[in-house]
This record gives C-alpha cells, sequence and structure tokens, in this order.
C-alpha cells in the first residue's frame, strides 16, 4: 500500500524538522553563553588580581573566549581520540600563556602565575 501525505502530515513533518533546527540552535546559543560566562569570570578575576585597564580587559576577554572555543572544537572533534586530544589540548594552553604574555607583559604574567600558584591552580 502506498501512503500519500496529506496536508496535515506535511505541516507536522514540517513542525517537527523546524522544532529539531530549533533544539540544535538554541543549545548552540546556550553553550556559546556558558563559553562568554567562563571567559567573563576569568577576565574578571585577571582584571581584579593584575589591576588591568580596559583595553587589557577587553584583550584578555577575547583571548579568553577563543581558547574557550578552540578547546570545545578540540574535544568535539577528538571525542573519541584521547591521545591525539591531550596533545592538541596542551598547545591551547601553551598559545593562550603565549597570546597573554603578548597582551600584559612578562611582568603581569609573572603576577599572574605567583598568584595562582599561591591559591594552588597551577
Amino acid at each position: 500500500m502506498i501512503y500519500s501525505f496529506t496536508q496535515n502530515n506535511y505541516t507536522i513533518m514540517k513542525q517537527f524538522i523546524l522544532l529539531a533546527f530549533l533544539t540544535v540552535f538554541t543549545s548552540n546559543v546556550f553553550a556559546q553563553d556558558d563559553l562568554a560566562k567562563k571567559a567573563t569570570k576569568i577576565t574578571n578575576e585577571m582584571t581584579e588580581v593584575l589591576s588591568l585597564n580596559e583595553e587589557e580587559k577587553a584583550k584578555v576577554y577575547e583571548i579568553q573566549l577563543n581558547r574557550f572555543q578552540e578547546v570545545v572544537s578540540i574535544r568535539e572533534k577528538y571525542k573519541d581520540d584521547s591521545e591525539t586530544r591531550k596533545p592538541e589540548l596542551k598547545k591551547v594552553y601553551k598559545r593562550l600563556f603565549g597570546k597573554l604574555k603578548k597582551a600584559l607583559g612578562k611582568a603581569k604574567m609573572q603576577q599572574w602565575a605567583d598568584y595562582k600558584r599561591e591559591i594552588g591552580r597551577e
């Protein structure tokens, strides 16, 4: 027996596809919000500890947000390959230090390292 779509079935299918698209899109928006919150949190902490000016704060936020986005991308790409994922994540953290050092200078990065060591977060 051949099944024919009625207008009602077609409408239901369109609604289902739209709902599926919105679900995926919304989860991506929430994920981006979480990354922005993480970047804001660490930026605020660095601003307080290092007495950053507005320009430095903006640079640190961008660097941190890009870092979190890159980490998510690597974790998704290599979710089943931990031997590749670990070195890729290490590269991100090494680049992070270099970018922050370039934006803030050696003295402030030393101050940040001292602070992290002091609070036990190396």
